[in-house]
């Protein structure tokens, strides 16, 4: 179970991803900002969200009838079959709490020691480790240190990891650029039921609602196909994080067009999201900020 106490476990923690996956933003345009530079992401300007019907053709090709021969919508079994996991989202804004105010005392990670939960997808983080670290958390999870500042953590004890991998997403706009934008995902093994999980984990381009500079389809097609590759038949699927994207966006509506959304957030006008076919257990879970400009939100789901 996802909030329930882990098993003990003496493994540490484990930075999957190379470090030489981990590219840093390439230089700003003139007049841009660099990525980590807290001026571009204290004047953010949200564009309008696009409330025009939606069509229902298939995205560059990529048509829900194909879309669901993989991604299968999973069936439902009873109380006693059912698995329940704990799933968070965390952006960190490492910046200014990690940067500017040195970690606050732990903070954020005291934040996660109290929730817990299964798994956790973090933006704006540079370092997972040092989270787990100052929360005495390093013989509990593991960690997977992915792109662009992006991680995933989950419980040892409960889950295993049969693959892991990241791909690049969208690019910011001249007007607040920061860099590339990524999808990180693990594909899991929980233990106790052998069920496997598609765990990914994205933080969106800027500016709010824009979808970066190849618009709002164009990012939510290049998520569906990084999910689309990269899952199973009979795998669950939940994806989460920092859309920088609110509802009514192009980018959240042209992915609900294929997978759900299943809850969001309403800290800077509502960017963070979960998307799944699987069902909560519930309502949505405020943590609370932790010193991050963002609210630590956890979404529980059976599956």
């Amino acid at each position: 179970m996802g909030n329930t106490s882990c098993c003990s476990s003496k493994q540490t923690v484990a930075a999957v991803v190379d470090p030489a996956a981990r590219p840093r933003a390439a230089a700003a345009p003139a007049g841009g900002v660099l990525l980590e530079e807290p001026a571009g992401k204290a004047q953010e300007a949200a564009v309008t969200p696009c409330e025009e019907p939606i069509s229902g053709t298939a995205i560059k090709g990529l048509s829900e009838e194909v879309w669901r021969r993989r991604v299968a919508k999973p069936q439902s079994e009873g109380d006693d079959a059912q698995v329940q996991v704990k799933a968070l989202t965390y952006n960190l804004c490492w910046w200014d709490l990690y940067g500017e105010r040195q970690g606050n005392n732990g903070s954020a990670s005291s934040l996660v020691a109290a929730a817990m939960p299964g798994i956790m997808g973090c933006q704006e983080c540079n370092d997972i480790s040092r989270v787990l670290r100052e929360g005495g958390l390093e013989s509990t999870y593991t960690a997977i240190q992915g792109p662009h500042s992006l991680a995933i953590a989950y419980k040892t004890c409960e889950w295993e990891l049969v693959a892991q991998g990241w791909k690049e997403i969208a690019v910011d706009e001249p007007e607040q650029f920061y860099g590339s934008r990524s999808v990180q995902w693990a594909r899991l093994r929980h233990r106790p039921s052998n069920k496997l999980l598609l765990f990914a984990n994205h933080h969106g381009p800027l500016r709010v609602n824009s979808g970066g500079r190849k618009g709002g389809p164009e990012t939510a097609y290049n998520i569906l196909i990084a999910i689309h590759e990269n899952v199973e038949l009979g795998d669950s699927v939940i994806l989460l994080g920092d859309f920088n994207a609110q509802m009514g966006s192009q980018t959240v509506r042209h992915l609900e067009q294929y997978i759900p959304r299943a809850a969001s957030g309403t800290a800077r006008g509502g960017v963070d999201h979960f998307f799944s076919e699987l069902s909560m257990v519930g309502d949505l879970e405020n943590l609370g900020t932790g010193g991050s400009d963002h609210d630590a939100l956890a979404a529980t789901f059976a599956f």
